[in-house]
C-alpha cells in the first residue's frame, strides 16, 4: 500500500489528461475497519488492548475491529483520543467511518476538540464529553 505522501505525489507528476488515476482502488476512502486496524497498527496496539482501554464489550469490540458493526461517532472520537490522534487524523477517522467532523460551535464536539487538542487521556474525555452532554 502506497503512503498518502506518494500518491499525492502521484497526482502532482501526473498530465492533465492523465484520469486513469481515479480508477486506482487506493485513491478511494478504505473501510472504516481497515482504516482502523491500520491506526492500531501504526500505533502499536491490538484490536484487544484497544478494545479493553475503551471498555467496550468483547464481542460489541472485535465486531467494530472487524467490520461486521459500524461505530458511531462517539467510539471514533474516543478511539482517536486513545490512540493520540490529532484533530486533522481525527477528522479523516471521522470522514471514513461516514460521520461528520468535528465542529467547535457544538458542545460535545468543542469538549472533543478540547481533549484532542491537549492530547487528554480517554478518562478526562468521557468527563468532558459528559459534562458537554448533560
Amino acid at each position: 500500500m502506497r503512503s498518502t505522501q506518494q500518491l499525492l505525489n502521484q497526482l502532482r507528476e501526473r498530465e492533465e489528461s492523465d484520469l486513469g488515476f481515479l480508477q486506482d482502488p487506493e485513491f478511494a476512502c478504505p473501510p472504516v475497519a481497515i482504516y482502523m486496524a491500520g491506526l492500531l497498527v501504526e500505533r502499536h496496539m491490538t484490536a484487544k488492548e484497544a478494545i479493553q482501554a475503551l471498555g467496550l464489550d468483547k464481542s460489541y469490540g472485535y465486531q467494530l475491529f472487524n467490520g461486521t458493526r459500524r461505530p458511531t461517532r462517539t467510539m471514533l472520537i474516543r478511539l482517536a483520543a486513545l490512540l493520540g490522534l490529532d484533530l486533522a487524523e481525527t477528522d479523516r477517522l471521522l470522514q471514513i467511518g461516514g460521520k461528520p467532523p468535528l465542529y467547535p460551535r457544538v458542545r460535545e464536539d468543542a469538549a472533543a476538540i478540547f481533549a484532542i487538542e491537549k492530547r487528554l487521556p480517554l478518562e478526562k474525555l468521557d468527563a468532558l464529553l459528559e459534562a458537554a452532554h448533560g
